[in-house]
């Protein structure tokens, strides 16, 4: 069996002074804000440090985080704007339970948690036909101006392509590989130039404290032309913060899209929801979707479909959602998982520890010793998990870190799991063999270790 120091091209020594001590502080991820107790049916828990009146807003948020929207004009007048497109009817349809929806089976259309990004092989734009999202539902309305009904923009079937492949003691693993096939578009044909890309929703728990860490501490991580030569070329996407107008690093959404945890929140109830917010206040049909218009226009309130209040609630509650307490880290078992995490450098990119800045507008999220494992970067993930489309100045293959923090708590608190940005990896270590381009090499380093390493090294992710 190869060892850790011969994989890595390191002396034993060297490697042991890549790894820091241990820290009691890491038992709780999120610092002072971390949730009070384990989750145990859901990531659904305010921030364990914020005033008990203060979490009366936090559930406020909460209700329209978890209730279905309807279509407007209607009796619930806190409720309707629904649509016309649409993808879900509420954010807990995606985010189930805080954390992630259920993943596409083989042959089956793709469930609301799963959807897809229109994009640009060439260049950073949206498909003039259907926008930057495809929307597969439509809502049914009956009015005078309605010659034709709103419809969906279409449906994707989700195929698996089984891969077979072998460590190099011998042990077989397979992993799968899905493939899509657009069905019943509406409204013509994609632009040549587009091509779709799936995204699988993420757990929304912790959040507001990545929202927290200032960009001086992240752009300090930024290496695009790989000037330390360790193989490694973290790049951050900039993208505009909508509210000052300003370049910010995108650190939300799997391409780093959105700036801000907020501008996050009202692109989601937008273009998933078709809700329109003080942020983005445009509905989301193109040009040749005449009904989906008309539709739009029948809304008598003529104002926005969630007003200031109820979306600065809503992100409220996205802020302070708090990140679950870590688990068995001080056992041998998680500690020599810990080491191979330093030694095969999977700490580059994951970074693991931030003290959030002082002025961030929610107190107890203020100067927090946080441990994310993320960088929030862009990385090259390698042509096995790339999309081919553009997303800002994300290339295809280009993917950002994410966070890791309650990653083992997937199949425990929600009964089923899956992992990566298409939610193709069925477990941790299928997500680990999947990485490519700039990971190839730490992915060959955890391939070579002993099966016995290889689980300590899964066994402290599951307890982070």
């Amino acid at each position: 069996m190869l060892s850790v120091a011969l994989l890595s091209g390191v002396s034993a020594q060297a490697q042991a002074r890549t790894v820091p001590a241990f820290s009691e502080q890491e038992l709780y991820p999120g610092g002072q804000a971390t949730a009070r107790r384990v989750a145990q049916r859901t990531f659904i828990h305010p921030a364990g440090n914020v005033p008990t009146i203060q979490q009366l807003d936090f559930w406020d948020g909460f209700s329209f985080f978890r209730d279905p929207w309807v279509a407007s004009p209607a009796i619930t007048k806190d409720r309707d704007g629904l649509g016309p497109l649409f993808n879900a009817r509420s954010c807990k349809t995606c985010h189930n339970d805080g954390g992630r929806g259920r993943r596409a089976k083989d042959g089956e259309l793709a469930p609301p948690a799963l959807l897809f990004r229109l994009l640009k092989t060439n260049t950073w734009g949206v498909d003039a036909h259907y926008g930057g999202q495809l929307q597969p539902n439509a809502v049914r309305l009956s009015h005078h101006t309605l010659s034709k009904p709103v419809l969906g923009e279409g449906n994707v079937r989700v195929h698996y392509e089984t891969i077979q492949g072998y460590y190099p003691d011998g042990t077989a693993y397979s992993l799968i590989k899905p493939s899509y096939k657009i069905e019943q578009l509406s409204y013509g044909s994609f632009e040549a130039d587009t091509v779709i890309s799936a995204r699988y929703t993420p757990a929304v728990y912790g959040m507001g404290l990545l929202d927290a860490i200032s960009e001086q501490d992240l752009f300090a991580q930024q290496d695009i032309a790989d000037e330390d030569q360790d193989g490694i070329s973290a790049k951050y996407n900039l993208v505009t913060n909508i509210k000052t107008g300003q370049p910010s690093i995108g650190r939300f959404g799997f391409k780093g899209l959105h700036a801000t945890l907020e501008q996050q929140i009202a692109g989601a109830f937008v273009n998933d929801i078709g809700i329109t917010n003080p942020l983005f206040s445009q509905e989301t049909c193109t040009n040749v979707q005449h009904a989906c218009k008309l539709a739009a226009s029948i809304d008598p309130k003529g104002t926005l479909d969630i007003p200031k209040k109820l979306h600065d609630l809503t992100t409220y509650m996205g802020q302070i959602l708090a990140v679950p307490k870590a688990r068995d880290l001080s056992s041998d078992k998680a500690l020599q998982g810990r080491a191979l995490f330093y030694q095969l450098q999977c700490h580059v990119c994951h970074t693991p520890s931030y003290i959030t800045t002082k002025d961030y507008p929610v107190a107890a999220l203020q100067a927090q010793k946080i441990y994310p494992y993320t960088d929030l970067a862009l990385h090259d993930m390698g042509e096995g998990l790339a999309d081919q489309g553009r997303e800002n100045l994300a290339l295809g293959s280009e993917w950002r870190t994410p966070p890791l923090w309650g990653i083992g708590l997937q199949q425990r608190v929600q009964g089923y799991q899956a992992f990566l940005h298409d939610g193709r990896a069925r477990t941790i270590e299928e997500a680990i063999l999947w990485h490519g381009g700039e990971a190839d090499k730490t992915k060959h380093r955890f391939m070579g270790l002993s099966t016995n390493e290889r689980n300590a090294l899964i066994y402290f992710l599951k307890q982070i």
